[in-house]
């Protein structure tokens, strides 16, 4: 059996502490303050610096995808090393980062025509983007195959759900992500907007006018989940993520554990400046993913 090398986009949001532990590699997006100068996240722009400008300096960051040299460059030493390759992506629906690797694995096939190269879309983002490396980063550790993994990913990313509150909804717009009419209507009357990240596409899960009640609305919109889905919360491992709230990770961990005392809950998640250029500050979040152990691979 090929040995294989774990890699991902930086939408992951899995710190360098974290990347190290699990042993997955990745290959950063990066960050504009000014539309001139381009940074990489993490490797030259550290979080706390991205936040300052977001929130003190009311900036708008613009970012630009991992290039196909940046996929290449990273993925050649592992195939020079005899490894193979894969690679877990942003979903295609919000980035093109995917698209980059693909091509990448194009022209490394050529160099590498025995080499497996595996490119998956995660059809999620930051914290279950997450998730899913770590347990595909389990599955290696305890000896599954390359195939036994990617079977898994492409499962287990139907099930695996992003349910978040942010701020406002300034920043999406700024973006072009919404109408310009649907962000006034949220600034004006101070509405809190809930998202569902499910299958790669964006849902509207609700709204709220207050942080504490959103928080409870995110907890709620969890547990239902898994009473429509009929899927056992023990099957699941969750993470709380965060942009610049980090004061409502605590709270919101002891409502999703007093609701769903069976979910797992692993270490909470900072989200990264790739995905806080879009959402802007004031986001926090809940993810799911299943367990590996409860697909047939």
């Amino acid at each position: 059996m090929h040995s294989f090398q774990i890699f991902s986009d930086g939408a992951c949001d899995l710190t360098l502490e974290a990347q190290n532990a699990y042993q997955i590699s990745t290959v950063p997006f990066y960050v504009s303050f000014d539309g001139k100068t381009y940074l990489k996240e993490l490797k030259e722009l550290t979080l706390d610096h991205f936040y300052h400008h977001l929130i003190e300096e009311k900036g708008f960051p613009k970012t630009s995808l991992p290039s196909v040299h940046d996929f290449a460059e990273a993925f050649t030493p592992a195939l020079e090393a005899g490894k193979d390759i894969l690679s877990l992506h942003i979903t295609h629906t919000l980035s093109g980062s995917m698209q980059s690797a693909l091509t990448a694995k194009l022209m490394l096939e050529e160099e590498f025509p025995n080499a497996k190269i595996h490119i998956v879309d995660s059809h999620n983002a930051t914290g279950s983007q997450a998730l899913l490396l770590m347990e595909a980063a389990r599955m290696q550790q305890e000896g599954k195959s390359l195939e036994e993994v990617v079977s898994y990913l492409e499962q287990a990313k139907k099930d695996t759900r992003i349910i978040f509150m942010i701020g406002g909804l300034t920043h999406l717009q700024h973006g072009g992500r919404i109408g310009k009419i649907a962000a006034l209507s949220s600034n004006i009357l101070k509405i809190k907007p809930i998202i569902v990240l499910r299958d790669g596409e964006i849902h509207v899960g609700g709204a709220t006018r207050s942080r504490k009640k959103g928080i409870a609305e995110l907890v709620k919109l969890t547990a239902e989940h898994f009473q429509k889905s009929g899927e056992n919360p023990a099957d699941y491992i969750a993470m709380v993520g965060t942009t610049d709230e980090t004061e409502e990770i605590a709270p919101t961990e002891a409502l999703l554990k007093a609701e769903l005392p069976q979910l797992e809950l692993v270490f909470p998640l900072q989200i990264g400046a790739t995905i806080a250029s879009h959402t802007g500050p004031g986001t926090t979040g809940i993810c799911i993913a299943k367990r590996y152990e409860c697909y047939s691979l």
